[in-house]
């Protein structure tokens, strides 16, 4: 996350500063296709919700699994695409900032965003968990480390899949919905909620295993 973030605010400063600079950021293609002035304002045209939220999850899960997949290279590849996709929304982000239109810009990040940035920040925790154990493997050698360490950051990166096609769904069927941007920033705070329900009931259920597995 704290990676994330830094690529997150460095981009959004610089295109503040210079918006000119959000063309040597962004690819070339998305900066054509952004249209910061009319977002939410002008009705969207219709589109096939189905197959972008198919689009949307695989694309989303290829992005988990190359920040999980990183930690083989030490965690360096992991670090990269954490950073980078930090880079690309913070630009956006500044980019709507200079034209004054954040809160719209925000209406259409937040909804999905909430369920799948947690997601990549887990799969990108697996990842680094990983290139640490490498970097240092303590008592045991690196090979017996990356076995290890690859069972417990595959469950982490199989957890997340549910969560990409909750936000896969959201952001191909709600996000482009003819909705009140309040709408749109209500969802969000459901999808916030319901992950904090999720991971305190996850947490509880795990004391009581624990506690279950003790008295046998």
């Amino acid at each position: 996350m704290l990676l994330f973030g830094f690529g997150f605010l460095a981009s959004y400063l610089a295109v503040i500063e210079n918006s000119t600079y959000v063309y040597a950021i962004l690819p070339q293609e998305m900066v054509q296709s952004v249209e910061p002035e009319t977002l939410g304002e002008e009705p969207r045209m219709e589109v096939d919700s189905a197959s972008m939220s198919a689009e949307i999850m695989v694309n989303n899960i290829r992005v988990a699994i190359l920040a999980f997949a990183g930690g083989i290279t030490f965690g360096i590849l992991t670090v990269y695409v954490l950073i980078y996709n930090g880079i690309i929304i913070g630009a956006l982000a500044g980019l709507f900032y200079q034209y004054d239109n954040s809160y719209a810009f925000w209406a259409y990040i937040v909804p999905h965003g909430v369920i799948e940035l947690l997601a990549i920040f887990i799969a990108g925790g697996a990842g680094l968990l990983m290139g640490y154990k490498l970097f240092v493997p303590g008592a045991y050698t690196r090979g017996y480390q990356l076995k290890l360490q690859t069972l417990r950051s595959v469950q982490l990166l199989l957890g997340t899949i549910p969560l990409f096609v909750i936000a896969g769904i959201i952001e191909g069927f709600i996000t482009p919905a003819n909705l009140s941007l309040e709408m749109k920033y209500a969802v969000a705070i459901l999808t916030g909620l319901g992950l904090i329900f999720y991971m305190i009931f996850g947490y509880y259920h795990m004391q009581k295993r624990a506690l279950q597995q003790s008295s046998i």
